[in-house]
């Protein structure tokens, strides 16, 4: 939100003015993720079955904001995931990598920012995912929609508060 500057401001001055505010916004649009994530979700099995997951994740942002990289750590009673991924945030938009430890698994990350958060596609060699990642200073959300796997959807509630 901007708020009016008080007095008369030019066309130029306010034009110029804009752009600051809007390369300043996109600098770090998600800066709420950064720290220690922990928190209890459901995964949702092809064949309905379902089942409570716990899970840790991190956020560390580098290179002034513009790289993100998160750590993933989940365990439920028949999953375990430790996955990283490598992000680059550039004008909105957000390229990278990701990497799954338990799986020996990799693959490509595309998205864009959103206001209130991330929006993701993950590429990996036999699969696909939608992920969701909504944010505020204290509670974090999280949604994945694979294809290709035996797992229907994640759905995970962190907190860090």
């Amino acid at each position: 939100m901007l708020a009016k500057a008080p007095g008369k401001i030019g066309k130029p001055f306010s034009f110029a003015a804009m752009i600051l505010i809007a390369q300043a916004a996109w600098a770090n649009p998600v800066g709420d993720l950064a720290g220690r994530w922990s928190g209890w979700g459901s995964i949702v099995m092809d064949s309905g079955a379902s089942e409570q997951v716990r899970c840790v994740v991190t956020y560390a942002f580098k290179d002034g904001g513009s790289a993100l990289n998160q750590n993933m750590r989940c365990a439920s009673a028949s999953l375990k995931i430790d996955a990283t991924a490598k992000l680059t945030i550039a004008s909105g938009q957000v390229v990278g990598s990701w990497e799954e430890a338990m799986t020996s698994a990799t693959g490509s990350v595309s998205g864009r920012v959103t206001p209130e958060g991330i929006n993701l596609s993950i590429h990996g060699p036999t699969f696909t995912a939608a992920m969701a990642v909504v944010t505020s200073a204290c509670k974090q959300s999280i949604n994945i929609a694979p294809h290709g796997l035996e797992v229907s959807r994640i759905s995970i509630g962190l907190g860090k508060c």
